[in-house]
């Protein structure tokens, strides 16, 4: 049983359309008892309405729903009231799954790092070069980890190639645009918090990044919640992540389906009884997505 309190713009709606019909008789009843020549137009004109303010109030409920994400009075799914509903009205699955994790980086958004060095002017070679010795390098971790300072990791990435200090350097002196929006993230997780899912996010992730690539980071406005590791101190693959997010957000491992693009972060996942998908491709996640939903993949 919902024992959500109605939003305001049902009842507003609700008060409308009552107030009209109401009025619309009233004026009837008046007609009729004068015995005024209008009556039989104003009686027609009360039918319509009686037909045609429902109608109109079903569109206006059911626009907002199709806009929100959300399920609705209106929506077209009227063989669902003995379903277990969410907070917003949405169906919770019956299947196996009740929450999808998503990784951000190559899954949610583009790292971008190559196009984020070109842009800076560096031919391919050097592009090359700077990567080995920062994104490719084991002190990457780090900045996602969130312990260093952002001076203490540039200090690191140049004692792996100190010839090339100042290119370095220059290619980080911001983070703007290393981590680019992939178009699908919002209708995506909008779809399935639509279908009655839990969405959260799970992903090594660095303050720099989400403060330079802002536009790309929209979808964080419609998950349920999730952990960016540079918050937490902990990044995947320690089981330790894994843990907080299961605690934080009430997850059963069961229930819940991961999808990252890394091998080893997805076997992390599935030690601790989560289900995971290795991210390759859109198409090919939800397919399998789908599989696990319908429980016929173990």
């Amino acid at each position: 049983m919902n024992n959500e309190k109605t939003p305001t713009y049902k009842r507003v709606l609700a008060w409308i359309g009552i107030i009209i019909l109401a009025g619309m008789y009233i004026v009837l009843l008046y007609e009729a008892v004068t015995a005024s020549p209008n009556t039989m137009n104003v009686f027609i004109g009360c039918v319509a309405a009686t037909i045609a303010v429902p109608i109109l109030l079903w569109l206006i409920i059911w626009s907002v729903g199709i806009f929100t994400g959300r399920h609705t009075v209106a929506s077209l799914d009227a063989m669902t009231s003995d379903k277990k509903h969410d907070k917003f009205g949405n169906v919770i699955p019956d299947g196996r799954i009740d929450t999808v994790v998503f990784d951000i980086g190559n899954v949610l958004t583009n790292f971008a790092w190559k196009e984020f060095m070109e842009n800076k002017g560096f031919d391919r070679e050097m592009t090359e070069r700077i990567g080995r010795a920062t994104v490719n390098s084991s002190d990457w971790k780090e900045i996602d980890r969130g312990i260093i300072s952002n001076e203490e990791l540039l200090d690191r990435f140049v004692q792996n190639d100190p010839g090339i200090e100042n290119e370095i350097r220059r290619a980080f002196s911001d983070y703007k645009d290393i981590v680019t929006k992939r178009e699908y993230a919002i209708p995506w997780i909008k779809s399935l918090k639509a279908e009655g899912f839990k969405v959260l996010v799970l992903s090594n992730f660095s303050r720099q990044a989400i403060e330079g690539c802002k536009d790309a980071m929209g979808f964080l406005d419609y998950v349920d919640g999730g952990i960016l590791s540079y918050r937490d101190k902990v990044i995947k693959p320690d089981p330790a992540i894994y843990r907080l997010l299961e605690e934080r957000y009430s997850l059963t491992p069961e229930k819940t389906v991961f999808i990252d693009d890394t091998a080893e972060n997805i076997e992390a996942a599935r030690a601790l009884g989560w289900h995971g998908i290795v991210f390759s491709s859109k198409e090919q996640a939800e397919e399998e997505l789908r599989s696990y939903c319908l429980g016929t993949k173990h």
